[in-house]
């Protein structure tokens, strides 16, 4: 896990020149990689590439990158981890290569010569963002793993081409002009994060996971290859037993190869079955006592660390409880350095609080993401089979009727009680995919409340449900279910749930890993007919079944929390202040986009939206605002 960049001239400059520059996006970067820092210049000064080094596999110097191949003619910067490196060594080692050390970077390098890039990322079970140069012909690769739990950003204009594990790595290079997307801020508006491959700048944009770029001729030409894709079928039919077992077999070898480290390893475990379950696997697995970290908050409703307790005690973990403090003023500005972009997820807050502390005892920590996204752990999932299951009586109705009734019917008070899970229910029952899965999914502005914000600034662009209509268009024939279900794999992951917890355990040099999202296992799950994955009546049913024989019974029975924030609190009470200052002061970015009088009326409370809704809306301006005080 590392930090990666470099940069590609169209015209030669001294190697000087080359590696100053790409040393001063490293040292921008540096926290993704504090064990050392390394550049690598091309003989002829066009190209330069740079690494931050996070020490996890082979500690030693063999382990330093860029690393060139042991023909001379490849050189890799790679981010991330290989976690079957062991096996396909060993096939290599067959074949007679001859390894100089032990680290996964040399695996995949040798690999890449003599299987080439595309079969070699194929078979690399792992997360990754990689730069190949081939000397001899002169192609630069840039390419991403699976679900792009490792980011990597691109600036190209007619002089150069820049690119960097983070954006504030690219802005360190000289000369570069970047303006913000008024594409990207209207649906961080909607959804609270920036939908890719955009960035909050127009200049700027990010390699979509799963994917290879190859750059030739002065990277004047540009082809594209998609080597994995989520998907896009569901009709697997297996009995719910048969799930249930090779489920717990996947989730075990994926855990297995994610205990792989030459330092210690930990888990963040929050209270709930997935985080419960990795840490039982892993604690059974581990032939080390396992490490554990969880987070409370006190009086909030949804502190679960008496739960995470019982499991830290079943399995004897060293476990360390943070407790998130309300006054939080210090705090949320090195979060929003942190993030590059606009990022209005309020479980940022303590997933940075909790990498922050784990990095003091371990250097790779064990999460649960991904798991409501495959096994159906939200309760939108949960609605979503319902209204699967009455389809043939909506079909009798008028279309739109639903919808009509939700506009007279009384507004919702509040965004978590029956009442207002009902409202959107039927609001969005008769309603196309896209529209369907922003109703249910997000609770940010809407295309009217962005428009009445004023000055037109979304008046070109195109609504959010337009956006995902078009990234979403080869999931259109799966079935309902599983169609919304490839959306929340395909939108919430990969730009909201993986930049989060990536960005957060980096800013402070450790290495989150996601057993969760191991390809084989993603790609049996996502296979799976959802009427058999989904039976019965509770989220997740087949991990449910798995943790019986894991976990405390409170913890098999408790509902879906997940990280949920008091952020009714926080606008209300504890941070009131501070995000009114930061949106209303004189130069706010705010004021440049958006009518003086709308903003003021919604941070000093002039509207009719209940308690939560005016949070949320609240804490996406303080997030954006802050942004634009800390860019």
């Amino acid at each position: 896990m590392c930090g990666i960049a470099g940069i590609y001239l169209n015209s030669p400059k001294e190697a000087a020149f080359l590696l100053e520059k790409v040393s001063s996006i490293v040292s921008a970067i540096s926290h993704r990689g504090p064990d050392g820092h390394g550049t690598w210049a091309d003989a002829q000064g066009q190209l330069v590439l740079g690494h931050a080094r996070l020490a996890i596999i082979d500690l030693s110097k063999d382990g330093k990158q860029p690393m060139l191949s042991q023909s001379g003619n490849f050189v890799l910067t790679f981010n991330g981890e290989i976690y079957n490196y062991v096996e396909l060594r060993e096939e290599l080692a067959g074949m007679g290569v001859q390894f100089r050390g032990t680290s996964d970077t040399e695996v995949l390098l040798e690999a890449m010569e003599r299987w080439g890039i595309e079969k070699t990322l194929k078979r690399a079970r792992g997360m990754f963002a990689v730069a190949l140069w081939d000397i001899k012909k002169k192609i630069l690769w840039l390419g991403r793993d699976r679900v792009g739990k490792k980011p990597l950003y691109v600036y190209q204009d007619h002089q150069c081409l820049v690119f960097a594990s983070e954006i504030k790595g690219i802005l360190k290079y000289p000369d570069i002009s970047v303006n913000l997307s008024s594409q990207a801020l209207s649906d961080y508006l909607t959804l609270g994060f920036v939908v890719g491959p955009q960035t909050i700048y127009k200049e700027i944009t990010e390699i979509n996971p799963g994917t290879l770029v190859c750059f030739k001729e002065n990277f004047t030409v540009r082809e594209e290859i998609n080597y994995w894709s989520f998907p896009n079928e569901a009709s697997r039919i297996l009995s719910p037993q048969e799930i249930e077992k090779e489920t717990e077999r996947l989730l075990n070898e994926a855990i297995k190869l994610r205990l792989r480290a030459d330092v210690p390893v930990g888990v963040f475990l929050s209270g709930g079955i997935d985080s419960g379950l990795i840490t039982a696997m892993a604690a059974l697995q581990s032939s080390q006592p396992l490490q554990t970290f969880t987070v409370s908050f006190g009086n909030s409703s949804f502190d679960e660390s008496h739960l995470a307790s019982l499991v830290a005690e079943r399995y004897h973990t060293q476990h360390r409880e943070i407790r998130l403090d309300p006054d939080l003023r210090d705090l949320l500005p090195q979060i929003v350095r942190t993030y590059d972009e606009p990022f209005a997820d309020p479980s940022a807050v303590p997933t940075y609080a909790i990498s922050q502390e784990a990095s003091r005892y371990v250097k790779v920590v064990l999460n649960g993401e991904g798991s409501d996204e495959l096994f159906g752990g939200y309760r939108r999932t949960y609605a979503m089979r319902w209204l699967q299951k009455i389809q043939f009586i909506l079909q009798l109705l008028p279309q739109g009727s639903l919808g009509g009734l939700a506009k007279i019917l009384p507004q919702p008070q509040g965004f978590r009680n029956a009442y207002s899970f009902f409202h959107r229910f039927i609001r969005a029952a008769q309603a196309d995919a896209q529209t369907r899965y922003l109703l249910w999914s997000s609770d940010g502005f809407d295309e009217e409340e962005k428009a009445f914000l004023g000055k037109n600034s979304f008046h070109n662009q195109l609504s959010t449900r337009e956006v995902l209509s078009e990234r979403l268009s080869d999931y259109s024939s799966l079935p309902p279910l599983a169609q919304f279900m490839a959306f929340d794999f395909l939108v919430g992951m990969a730009d909201c749930l993986l930049p989060k917890i990536d960005m957060a355990t980096m800013a402070h040099g450790l290495e989150g890993r996601s057993p969760f999202l191991d390809q084989e296992l993603v790609y049996w799950v996502a296979g799976l007919d959802k009427r058999n994955l989904l039976s019965g009546g509770d989220t997740k049913p087949v991990l449910r079944s798995i943790a019986k024989r894991y976990l405390p019974d409170g913890i098999v029975s408790a509902p879906k929390r997940g990280f949920e924030m008091p952020l009714v609190r926080w606008m209300k009470e504890d941070l009131y202040d501070m995000a009114r200052d930061t949106c209303l002061s004189q130069n706010s970015i705010l004021f440049d986009m958006f009518d003086r009088d709308q903003v003021s009326a919604l941070v000093n409370r002039q509207t009719s939206l209940d308690d939560e809704r005016w949070a949320k809306r609240l804490w996406t301006f303080f997030m954006l605002a802050s942004w634009g005080k800390y860019k």
